[in-house]
């Protein structure tokens, strides 16, 4: 099984090396590690690079989702699988080796589940948490999904379904979008538990209202809504 890391970063210097480094060490057939640098005006792109990820660059900064397009549109080698995992250092790399086995096992599209795993204290806030199982909830029940996560940022996905021109969105609701896909394409799911850790430096760039409200309207309408 060949396997491209894909990881979205913006302004994620002092983080990023350590979810490269861990994602070298823990995930078993890594062609590469891929790092969208998305209009990051620190050392992000330099921090990458000396930790040994291939950085594409896009300016300005387009969002999460603009940016994991981008990384699918760059794939080199004809990987089976695309990781995702954020470049914050709240995804422990440690979990990637149950995300595989889940793939080895039969799952193309393998959720790390913060709920089935461990939430440390201060890595979501109450306000978020709630909205996340309301959005999860929202998708299973309209779409006939089964999931337990539908935000979930760390993923192991078959590249049958991740054809960048299938996606359209531009934020945070690209997370949703890909379950929305993968439920449609009659994919086989899997969930795997994940431990989520406090962010590191910086500040998330999740906005509450703006990007719960363009999660919300693709699940309502079943594609994104929001250029």
């Amino acid at each position: 099984m060949k396997i491209t890391c894909v990881i979205a970063a913006h302004n994620e210097e002092g983080n990023l090396a350590p979810v490269i480094a861990g994602v070298k060490q823990h995930t078993q057939g890594l062609t590469e590690v891929l790092v969208v640098d998305d209009g990051s005006t620190d050392g992000t792109a330099a921090e990458a690079e000396a930790a040994g990820a291939r950085v594409v660059r896009q300016t300005p900064n387009r969002g999460k989702g603009a940016a994991l397009l981008r990384g699918l549109r760059e794939l080199d080698g004809s990987p089976d699988y695309v990781l995702f995992i954020d470049g914050d250092g709240q995804d422990d790399p440690a979990d990637i080796p149950a995300l595989v086995e889940a793939a080895r096992g039969g799952g193309e599209f393998v959720n790390g589940s913060r709920w089935l795993g461990t939430l440390k204290r201060g890595s979501i806030s109450f306000p978020n948490r709630l909205g996340n199982r309301f959005m999860t909830e929202l998708l299973n029940v309209r779409h006939g999904a089964r999931i337990t996560d539908s935000q979930a940022g760390f993923r192991l996905i078959h590249t049958r379904l991740l054809d960048p021109d299938r996606f359209r969105s531009r934020e945070y609701e690209v997370e949703t979008e890909m379950v929305l896909h993968a439920v449609r394409s009659g994919a086989r799911i899997a969930e795997v538990p994940v431990t989520r850790h406090p962010r590191g430096e910086g500040d998330t760039d999740f906005k509450r209202v703006r990007n719960g409200l363009r999660i919300l309207a693709t699940i309502l309408v079943g594609r994104p809504v929001f250029r």
